[in-house]
């Protein structure tokens, strides 16, 4: 019975949104693996090995000559544009994104403390508009119309202080 509340939300939204491709297998297989097929055994690198940011951002930099954005500090989600566009919408309408999301898990695991995962958030957070620019000009669309449109959504939540 739960499936069928998480396939209505899917099939009503491939249906709107005229997902019905080629892709659609593929996207019918995912979520096949993901929600329906029975739950495997297996293990993830970093059961057996504890995730060190500071140890893979030297390995990455220095041994791999990792390249970096011009306009964020960090070496995670900064591949094709994507992530610094859904993540400001992310941050503008509901006022966090991934970026707090992956913060706080290193907070409950001892990696950082609050303060310093705080301040990482307000860094990180800060739209990255050259990326953006640079994107939304790939997919043909045009950069100040975008903004001006994710900026009238309204906001999901009140802007406090911390």
């Amino acid at each position: 019975m739960e499936l069928v509340f998480l396939i209505t939300p899917y099939s009503f939204q491939i249906i709107c949104n005229n997902y019905i491709n080629q892709s659609i297998f593929d996207s019918l297989g995912s979520f096949a693996a993901r929600y329906v097929a029975p739950k495997k055994d297996y293990y993830h690198m970093f059961d057996f090995y504890r995730w060190d940011e500071n140890e893979i951002n030297d390995l990455i930099q220095h041994d791999y000559k990792w390249e970096t954005a011009i306009d964020t500090t960090t070496t995670w989600r900064i591949g094709d544009g994507t992530a610094s566009f859904y993540n400001y919408i992310y941050y503008t309408v509901a006022g966090f994104s991934e970026i707090d999301t992956f913060r706080s898990n290193q907070i409950r695991e001892g990696m950082i403390d609050r303060k310093t995962a705080l301040y990482l958030i307000e860094e990180e957070n800060r739209p990255r508009y050259e990326t953006m620019r640079w994107y939304l000009e790939i997919i043909g669309l045009d950069f100040k119309e975008v903004i001006n449109t994710i900026n009238r959504i309204p906001k999901l939540y009140t802007q406090v202080n911390q």
